[in-house]
């Protein structure tokens, strides 16, 4: 099977396609192939963003042939660490909020919808089970890509070792402006939050008492902090994708970039 991701067009879709095993799939789709218009043009999956549903569906009937799977289940996601235990596709359906799904059942996708935040895919060395996290800065303060290996591991009886995982495209720290409010916020959860900020120049000012002062700034690294986090609980990296979504328009959808925009898909399945 493909020991690297493979870019790959069907029927139109174009997608980065990732199998370490025959069992094994996971996918990360571009903004090409689909149906949808004007801001949203083309593969955009996202039902909240404002683009006709009609669209959307058959935007999601695409990637399910593309794949040549019946049902890719996804949910509603609102940067919660929310980790749902996915039994069919009834359950969780689209109102369920949360952030993670996880699986040991075959011919089910599980979906993520991203446009700059971080999908981290996990799966079972032996390909007994899957699991998909949905990382912004917010899911990666509250360590939500452990949280879903951690419940994989309990619920499915797979030691973390066991456990691999692969991180899809996302923002890069280059382009990752963030305010002393998100720094805080990983002090809570990480040890050294040092270590993934990189200060920059100081151009936003707050306003204490009579007297004006810059407002820190930082560059965030979400790929080294989820790296951290799950390389500290003994897993092992596979292949990933080391591309921006800011930077490539002509691939991905960023919300950075554009402030109306569609949303890119992340599938992981057991075939």
């Amino acid at each position: 099977m493909n020991a690297i991701w493979q870019r790959k067009t069907t029927g139109g879709v174009e997608y980065f396609e990732f199998s370490p095993t025959p069992r094994l799939l996971l996918a990360f789709f571009t903004r090409s192939g689909g149906v949808s218009r004007g801001d949203y043009e083309s593969l955009n999956t996202s039902f909240d963003v404002g683009d006709d549903e009609r669209d959307v569906e058959e935007n999601f009937a695409r990637v399910r042939r593309s794949l040549l799977l019946p049902t890719i289940v996804t949910v509603r996601q609102t940067h919660s660490d929310t980790v749902l235990q996915v039994a069919d596709e009834q359950t969780p359906i689209e109102n369920v909020e949360g952030d993670a799904c996880c699986t040991d059942r075959s011919a089910l996708g599980l979906g993520l919808r991203v446009a700059d935040c971080l999908p981290v895919y996990i799966y079972a060395a032996d390909s007994s089970c899957i699991g998909i996290a949905h990382c912004g800065w917010r899911g990666t303060a509250t360590r939500i890509a452990e949280k879903t290996a951690r419940q994989m591991s309990h619920l499915f009886s797979v030691p973390l070792p066991d456990l691999r995982f692969a991180f899809g495209p996302c923002v890069c720290s280059d382009c990752y402006d963030v305010g002393d409010d998100v720094y805080q916020e990983f002090t809570r959860n990480f040890p050294q939050p040092g270590k993934f900020f990189s200060p920059i120049r100081q151009t936003a000012t707050r306003t204490v008492g009579l007297h004006a002062e810059l407002s820190p700034r930082y560059r965030l690294d979400i790929v080294a902090a989820n790296r951290w986090l799950l390389t500290e609980t003994g897993m092992s990296e596979a292949a990933s994708i080391s591309l921006c979504t800011l930077e490539n328009e002509s691939l991905f959808y960023s919300a950075r970039r554009s402030r109306t925009t569609g949303r890119n898909l992340a599938v992981i399945a057991l075939r």
